[in-house]
């Protein structure tokens, strides 16, 4: 095992530039996660670490190794890919033991190593399956064990659940937990899903753009947005963005108007004192869904009606619209609370769940 260390990678596929100065410190045993949409330079970051990419500018460090000059087969890793990379005329054994028996490893290893790795990943009864016998949740455990008997220094993972069902992505969630608690090889993994990225990840890198928008724990990252872009891509349902001006309160502090809003809203003393050292004054409101409450009208809060009414279940989602504004604000609800389209209704937001943003650049304000 071994830390992981990219520095100031920059990659380009013809005029296009899908790696901006990207630079990422990954620790060994971590299991570190790049999330973001489509495009935004996740798996190309993560095919040069395996080799099967190479950047325009930039290193690579495994441990203290560079490696980025390395071919694939000298840089002591192993990939598993988002599809189901198995040999079909070989059973789930020779599967496994394939890249052993190409290092000309001892019979008598082999079969040691694959049991070991096999009754990790719960696949023994399984070892003279066929691939064609197998379900698509066993097919991917084939496929992580036969990258984990190698031992690798590190283990890349791209969306290895993404063709699952979505009752086996949260099985097979689970069992990666699990798995890489007991090894703790140093993982990277790449997925778009950020409930797979949170559920699993130490550390997250949020990717837009081919520029790396911020790191941290899935705590960070949801509670302190660095960005607008991070703020809506993280969360579901993505938080609510406002355009709102600092103004005066009825107490003499800052409160802010909402575009085309008669109310205002009271912030905490911490934002007061932040608006009153930066002299912001073009900002973005970000609330979260499940920031919010929804009280009778004639409360203090801002005064709306309902828009849309979502029973989702385990919550309700309410769209609802405030008092003279286009504005729409989407709010979670303990479920089966049955409010219905065009009901008044106040809405309570919790200071501490407000994020401001710079209107301009979109960097949060703190």
């Amino acid at each position: 095992m071994a830390a992981i260390h990219i520095q100031n990678a920059v990659k380009h596929f013809g005029a296009a530039k899908v790696l901006d100065d990207v630079s990422l410190n990954i620790e060994d045993g971590e299991l570190f996660a790049l999330l973001g949409p489509s495009g935004c330079g996740k798996t190309t970051t993560l095919r040069a670490i395996a080799g099967l990419e190479t950047f325009d500018k930039g290193q690579i460090h495994l441990g203290d190794k560079r490696i980025d000059q390395l071919t694939p087969g000298e840089r002591d890793i192993a990939f598993v890919f988002q599809l189901y990379t198995l040999y079909p005329h070989l059973s789930v054994a020779d599967n496994i033991a394939f890249p052993l028996r190409a290092a000309s490893v001892p019979s008598a290893e082999i079969t040691r190593r694959v049991a070991e790795v096999a009754k990790l990943l719960r696949i023994t009864p399984l070892l003279s399956f066929k691939p064609s016998k197998l379900s698509g949740g066993d097919m991917q455990r084939v496929t992580i064990a036969r990258a984990l008997v190698r031992n690798p220094a590190a283990l890349l993972m791209d969306e290895p659940l993404g063709a699952l069902d979505a009752k086996l992505r949260e099985d097979m969630r689970a069992e990666l937990a699990q798995l890489h608690a007991q090894r703790r090889i140093t993982t990277v993994l790449v997925t778009h899903d950020q409930v797979e990225a949170m559920s699993l990840a130490d550390r997250i890198a949020v990717m837009h753009g081919g520029r790396v928008q911020q790191v941290g724990t899935a705590a960070q990252v949801y509670e302190k947005p660095a960005n607008l872009f991070v703020a809506q891509f993280i969360g579901a349902p993505s938080m609510n963005i406002v355009d709102v001006e600092p103004t005066k309160s009825t107490d003499g502090g800052i409160a802010l108007k909402l575009a085309g809003c008669s109310d205002l809203l009271n912030l905490h003393d911490q934002q007061q004192v932040v608006l009153r050292d930066t002299g912001k004054i073009a900002l973005q409101l970000g609330i979260r869904p499940e920031a919010m409450t929804l009280c009778a009208p004639g409360e203090a809060g801002l005064r709306g009606e309902v828009d849309q009414y979502e029973p989702l279940g385990a919550y309700d989602l309410v769209s609802l619209r405030l008092q003279n504004a286009k504005t729409i604000l989407r709010v979670k609800t303990k479920p089966r609370s049955y409010r219905q389209v065009g009901e008044a209704v106040t809405v309570r937001p919790n200071p501490s769940g407000c994020h401001l943003f710079d209107r301009q650049s979109g960097l949060a304000v703190a």
